[in-house]
């Protein structure tokens, strides 16, 4: 494996007086070189270093949350066995996600499952291994939990609004806030122990106060379920930390303390334990892409550049997950740039990867970096074509 230094902080810059949080690559162009040379591209390229720093500077800011690392973001065993050493616990959907816990090192008593709907064979082969936390948020899954795992503690997951989120992950799972006292007695009565309530506001979240507003429902219907005698001792607040792509976001620590706050204005008076699900905001900025320029034309007036990464493979995120990531050439400053086309390695004209961004004049063999590559990029990623996906790389 090879080795290089990556100490710096996480990239940000002053905006109107705010820090914000700015798309950096992990690597130079240098470094780059010498890991194409080594394994060939495309590579993803993930910063242990970089991790770290995030996973502390979200532990620091907030001290009373516990971190379940949200593994469908990526669940590269790269990422898991950084965040294992660093202390975290993770968050898992499936048996494979489960399996690559394991190898990185978790142990089941520190995972949850969190998928609200579960076949059968995902639910009992978690549970043959040993995970006792399980999402419901209807009657129909609470049924299938009591049937086949009674015992379990029971994560009981609310619908979130956000105004702020790319992705609405209510849309298609999460109990209405106002049913849930209802849901929670009647998994009471079928005999289980509905002992968390979640909620997540939405993927890539670009403002906390959509976290107070959701907290703030949150705790109406916690003490409901409560009444209801369902023995709540967790909150878990989902995931939603955002990361920077094409668009800078607020620095982690500002968000974090702006969480912390609504956490404490909302929830602060009962002694429980809360839990997050970081999925993006903890990996993203963690991992950059080295790609290659493969051929070049001129169609339409415009200089098209096909590289050898596209949608199909780590920029699978422009299609399922509505990123924009920024393409770096080296150099970039003082070279002349131009409007361009950047497209994909595949068949398909739908295989593009960036209509909007000026780029120098590029040759065939020239290397790309791709900052904020470590999150919905080689998770969602396919061999379409028979193209490979690209390899991953761990540094510093």
């Amino acid at each position: 494996m090879t080795s290089f230094s990556n100490s710096t902080a996480l990239p940000v810059r002053i905006v109107n007086g705010s820090a914000v949080r700015t798309s950096h690559p992990v690597l130079s162009f240098d470094q780059a070189r010498a890991l194409s040379r080594e394994f060939g591209t495309p590579t993803l390229v993930v910063s242990r270093s970089t991790l770290a720093r995030t996973y502390h500077t979200m532990k620091s800011e907030l001290q009373n949350v516990e971190m379940f690392y949200a593994a469908k973001a990526n669940s590269d065993v790269s990422i898991l066995r950084t965040l294992y050493l660093e202390g975290s616990s993770v968050d898992v959907c499936s048996y494979r996600e489960l399996q690559s816990a394991l190898l990185a090192g978790f142990k089941p008593e520190q995972m949850i499952h969190t998928h609200p709907c579960k076949t059968v064979q995902n639910l009992m082969d978690c549970y043959n291994e040993g995970v006792r936390w399980f999402t419901v948020d209807c009657s129909g899954e609470i049924a299938k939990v009591a049937r086949y795992t009674p015992d379990v503690n029971v994560i009981l997951r609310l619908a979130a609004a956000s105004t702020s989120s790319l992705i609405n992950l209510s849309a298609k799972f999460g109990c209405d806030p106002v049913d849930a006292p209802a849901l929670a007695a009647e998994a009471g009565r079928k005999g289980l122990s509905v002992r968390c309530l979640s909620f997540h506001v939405g993927s890539q979240c670009l403002n906390p106060e959509d976290f107070r507003t959701m907290l703030t429902k949150a705790r109406k219907a916690w003490d409901l379920c409560v009444a209801a005698g369902a023995p709540l001792e967790v909150l878990d607040i989902g995931g939603g930390f955002p990361a920077p792509y094409r668009t800078d976001v607020m620095s982690l620590s500002d968000f974090c303390r702006h969480l912390a706050a609504a956490l404490d204005a909302t929830f602060g008076d009962l002694p429980i334990r809360i839990i997050a699900e970081p999925g993006r905001g903890m990996c993203a900025e963690a991992v950059t892409l080295i790609t290659r320029v493969v051929g070049k034309s001129v169609r339409g007036g415009l200089p098209w550049y096909f590289i050898d990464e596209g949608v199909y493979g780590s920029f699978s995120g422009k299609l399922f997950d509505y990123s924009d990531f920024e393409l770096v050439a080296e150099a970039a400053d003082i070279r002349p740039r131009s409007a361009c086309i950047v497209a994909g390695p595949t068949c398909d004209s739908h295989d593009v990867v960036s209509i909007d961004q000026e780029l120098p004049e590029l040759e065939v063999g020239e290397l790309l970096l791709v900052p904020t590559m470590g999150a919905y990029t080689s998770a969602s990623a396919s061999g379409f074509n028979g193209l490979d996906i690209a390899r991953i790389v761990e540094i510093d």
